[in-house]
């Protein structure tokens, strides 16, 4: 019989019983990581040490992107609301920016990054902000990949949380918060909470928030135009926790931080998604090239940022092991696109981001292959 994993999931982890579960995936393999990287389990390291900002100054806009320079005069999108340059939220109360807020607080107490050794109180404190009504958790227990097609059950598409555990398990692209992100952080937040490797599970929270916050982001701009036009502000939410360009928190303050070429451009995009939707108001939406054309525009961006910061955790992996867990955990999340765009320059770098042995990862080679297929925002 179906069953609503979401609810089961939260009563487990207020308890501290949450399982991770047993697929073979990334969250299994970073979980299982125990002190490896480095051997540091209780050792805090500079997992950005050495930080430069990675931005490509030969890269162009796409002539199909939207751009809001000179009122938006000099790209090829008719007049929309997004040409004053600004996001132009459905709703001024965006609840996504609570739940990056949420990140940033978890940030702090948790050192991530490696900034802190924290303590058993922490790793709870972390979980009370972690688990406020309809906040972060709440939608780590149900995020679906919209990358991926849907799940389907008896020839009908089934959403993720009305499937059961088994089809969970058989769908784990697609169910990625259920069958990776969800055990991948909670399993962490509770061992951490009893004592058990604090710096590594801190880094495995910080991990598995970023791929949460990358996958927000493209499925809010996928069902703005399907279910619920304030999606759109929720995108911006989820990436940075406020609907302008500047100082932006969670996902959005590390990809600025390494890349303001490639903030800019997914900003550009947001404005492309708002302006979308000001062109096409009907709900369901009429013009699916333009959501596409727009919706890539930011992931394409998205993309680069969170290969950046792999690069960047690269360069720390063999000595440090929350950057280590890093690659480990992220990755692999680079493999789809990455097959999408050279399937050889992929395999290279799936496996060196699947290597358990810090000292084996061949850092040079990852960040060739991450810079070959990731160039431009």
């Amino acid at each position: 019989m179906n069953m609503r994993l979401s609810s089961l999931a939260i009563s487990l982890f207020l308890t501290g019983a949450f399982v991770a579960c047993e697929s073979a995936d990334p969250a299994e393999s970073a979980l299982d990581a125990g002190g490896a990287g480095g051997g540091a389990g209780a050792v805090a390291c500079d997992a950005n040490a050495g930080r430069k900002v990675l931005d490509a100054p030969s890269c162009k806009a796409l002539a199909s992107d939207y751009s809001p320079a000179n009122g938006s005069k000099d790209d090829a999108w008719a007049a929309c609301v997004s040409d004053d340059g600004a996001f132009h939220p459905f709703n001024p109360s965006v609840g996504s920016n609570a739940r990056t807020a949420a990140f940033a607080e978890m940030s702090a107490l948790l050192g991530f990054g490696g900034t802190k050794v924290p303590a058993p109180k922490d790793f709870l404190d972390a979980k009370v902000a972690y688990s406020q009504p309809e906040g972060l958790q709440s939608r780590v227990a149900r995020r679906e990949d919209t990358h991926y097609p849907p799940a389907v059950v008896g020839g009908k598409e089934v959403g993720c949380r009305d499937l059961d555990a088994a089809a969970i398990a058989a769908n784990p692209d697609r169910c990625v918060s259920q069958a990776r992100i969800q055990p991948l952080v909670e399993t962490a937040l509770n061992e951490g909470a009893k004592g058990n490797d604090p710096v590594l599970n801190a880094a495995r929270v910080e991990a598995g928030l970023l791929w949460f916050s990358y996958v927000s982001v493209f499925k809010e701009i996928e069902t703005c135009g399907t279910e619920d036009k304030e999606d759109c502000d929720s995108a911006t939410g989820y990436y940075g926790g406020v609907q302008t360009r500047e100082s932006p928190i969670g996902l959005g303050a590390y990809v600025k931080a390494l890349s303001p070429q490639a903030h800019d451009r997914i900003w550009d995009g947001f404005l492309a998604v708002r302006c979308w939707r000001d062109l096409d108001q009907a709900m369901p939406l009429g013009d699916v090239a333009m959501r596409e054309q727009a919706q890539q525009q930011v992931d394409r961006a998205t993309l680069r940022g969170l290969a950046l910061i792999v690069r960047e955790r690269l360069q720390n992996a063999p000595t440090c092991g929350v950057a280590f867990e890093t690659v480990r955990v992220l990755g692999p999340v680079l493999g789809r696109a990455a097959k999408e765009r050279d399937a050889a320059k992929a395999a290279v770098l799936a496996a060196e981001v699947a290597k358990t042995v810090p000292a084996e990862v061949d850092v040079k080679v990852a960040s060739d292959a991450i810079d070959a297929l990731f160039p431009c925002p």
